[in-house]
């Protein structure tokens, strides 16, 4: 029979193995990706032309002079190292993907409200929506490069639609994990699903890999709206809007208060009777 100790060692070996096995797929897929855009890069690279060669000898013995007597004005090739377009487009999407991370990181530290509500049984550990989001935050600002650099008559519309689509997206994780609205998160999600559905054939009119990169973040997304409404089911809320989210919320508030200590009967009744006025106030009496 083994130890509790080398019980608990094995399980944080399992722990971490564990999220390396996941970790891998996501950090592979991204170096895939990025790898090929980089080669296409390459493939379309041109060298600039060189000065026509002169025919004939006389002329070439002149301009052998020419270039001695004036060293200066010989002409020499330069290359120029250029970093690709949807480089600086994939920057600024995870750059604005990450201005809910705080927000995240605040509600879901241990012992935090969101370690005391019941979950569903498919949402993923914390860790694993850092490299997803990070990697289709990527993959929006190649689709978004591409069609900048289309120059189709329909790029400027498409890329309305999208920077809204955008915007929704970046308000999703203030009204889930900030403001613990799940009924709306929900519809938000839903409404990043429509927008996103109705984006991407246009994408593919004007160029398919722009609409093919963005299947990863649809299939996500479908997802996380899936595992948002089961969120809503497993945390109702009550008749005053308040669900299980907000009420740990409140109560790791008052914890912190009273300085740790334990949830007194003084700090029930108060709870209670603003429960009572708030009913009262909802009911119109």
């Amino acid at each position: 029979a083994t130890s509790k100790p080398q019980r608990t060692m094995t399980r944080i070996y399992q722990l971490n193995m564990a999220k390396m096995t996941l970790k891998r797929p996501a950090t592979a897929l991204l170096c895939l990706i990025v790898g090929l855009l980089v080669v296409q890069d390459v493939a379309s690279f041109a060298p600039p032309a060189l000065p026509p060669a002169v025919s004939s000898r006389t002329n070439n013995h002149h301009h052998h002079h020419s270039k001695v007597a004036n060293p200066s004005t010989s002409t020499t090739t330069t290359l120029h190292a250029t970093i690709p377009s949807w480089t600086y487009y994939s920057l600024a999407h995870v750059i604005g993907g990450t201005t809910g991370t705080p927000i995240v990181i605040s509600g879901t530290k241990k012992g935090g409200w969101f370690d005391r509500i019941p979950k569903p049984k498919i949402n993923p550990p914390n860790f694993v929506f850092g490299p997803v989001w990070t990697l289709l935050y990527s993959l929006m600002g190649v689709s978004v490069s591409r069609i900048i650099k289309a120059s189709s008559p329909q790029s400027s519309f498409v890329l309305k639609l999208w920077y809204g689509h955008y915007a929704l997206n970046l308000i999703w994780v203030p009204i889930f994990f900030g403001l613990k609205r799940f009924r709306l998160g929900f519809v938000i999600s839903s409404l990043l699903v429509l927008t996103l559905g109705g984006i991407l054939p246009l994408y593919h009119a004007i160029d398919p890999i722009a609409a093919y990169l963005q299947i990863p973040y649809l299939l996500w997304l479908s997802f996380a709206t899936v595992l948002n409404y089961q969120f809503c089911v497993l945390n109702p809320a009550n008749g005053i809007g308040v669900n299980e989210a907000m009420r740990q919320a409140d109560l790791i508030k008052k914890e912190e208060e009273s300085g740790g200590g334990e949830y007194t009967d003084d700090m029930f009744q108060r709870d209670l009777k603003e429960l009572q006025r708030a009913a009262a106030e909802y009911a119109g009496l």
